[in-house]
């Protein structure tokens, strides 16, 4: 029952961090951003995947030997849902990745290098499209601890 509420616990804070990182990722990304901005970017982003892969361990630390039994959750339409969706998150974040590392890359040959405002307002656009998808699992959550979607 501990190692339960310590893994609630902390998927909770896992979850608000995935939130918290893309927000000031989303915040030092902008039209006109200096250096110590993109390379500020550049390790948000590297933290939101450490915290994005933790936050998925965990959560199926608490499916598998959880209190709840494994059973409950597999059999629940809710879970496939945000599966999916944390799923999509992924995908959606590879390219903001891959742009990240190419601009620090250029940045450490480059000593005067910015990205170009249209690139980096491409590059908001898919933080913002991972920022909707995430806050819609927590309502699938919701929706699970209510009830919802057992059978």
């Amino acid at each position: 029952m501990t190692i339960d509420f310590l893994l609630s616990a902390l998927h909770f804070l896992l979850v608000f961090s995935l939130v918290a990182i893309l927000a000031a990722q989303g915040a030092h990304l902008r039209r006109g951003m200096t250096s110590p901005n993109l390379r500020l970017a550049a390790k948000l982003d590297r933290g939101y995947g450490a915290g994005a892969v933790l936050l998925l361990a965990v959560g199926f630390g608490r499916v598998f030997p959880g209190a709840k039994g494994s059973q409950l959750y597999l059999s629940n339409p809710f879970f496939w849902t945000r599966i999916f969706l944390f799923a999509v998150v992924a995908v959606l974040s590879i390219a903001p990745t891959v742009q990240l590392i190419r601009w620090t890359r250029l940045a450490r040959l480059q000593a005067n290098f910015l990205p170009q405002d249209d690139r980096v307002r491409r590059l908001q656009r898919w933080l913002r499209a991972e920022g909707v998808v995430l806050v819609c699992i927590p309502f699938l959550a919701s929706a699970m601890a209510r009830g919802f979607g057992y059978r």
